[in-house]
């Protein structure tokens, strides 16, 4: 892409529905901004404050706009991890694992819950559009994204960030990305 930005389809589900990490985010009080938005992550401690950057973020931009924010959960943080690692690895970005499947399947097998209400967002970027606050901006500006990070009857997210880009021939750093969001 032209900002080498890529934001896929947003998909959200319900319980038996069709398809359907995270640590507190550290907020800078006396500057009002997330610390660490707008640093490239590069290695494993970065990587974390990369997390708990967008964890920040989401939670501004859902408070901002009347929406309570959300919980960070460990089941979906593993959930998301997993697949952002694996589109990295394994060169792909989709919402549908290369097995088939879907986040609401994923965030079941790591004991979420089979009755809960999931939603993902993915992304990745590369180089100055890695950055915790370009992929914001991006979920953003993508309607279906927009609807999903804020959707009122999300309570628990998991962020989860892989270092590298999921397409080949990417040069620098990159950062792919998995918001899982739900309620259960």
């Amino acid at each position: 892409m032209l900002r080498r930005t890529a934001v896929a389809s947003a998909v959200a589900a319900l319980a038996g529905g069709v398809p359907g990490v995270a640590t507190a985010a550290k907020k800078n009080r006396s500057a009002g901004e997330c610390a660490g938005a707008g640093s490239v992550a590069v290695d494993e401690a970065t990587r974390e404050h990369a997390i708990e950057a967008v964890l920040c973020l989401v939670n501004r931009e859902r408070t901002t706009r009347g929406v309570a924010a959300v919980r960070a959960s460990k089941l979906l943080r593993s959930a998301a991890v997993g697949h952002s690692a694996a589109m990295v690895s394994r060169k792909f970005f989709s919402h549908s694992s290369r097995n088939g499947d879907s986040a609401k399947r994923r965030a079941t097998r790591m004991g979420y819950g089979r009755n809960a209400l999931v939603g993902e967002t993915i992304a990745w970027g590369s180089g100055p559009f890695a950055t915790p606050a370009q992929l914001l901006s991006a979920f953003l500006a993508s309607t279906g994204h927009r609807q999903i990070m804020l959707d009122r009857r999300y309570r628990d997210v998991g962020v989860g960030i892989a270092l590298g880009s999921p397409r080949l021939g990417v040069p620098g750093a990159a950062t792919t990305v998995t918001l899982d969001f739900g309620h259960r």
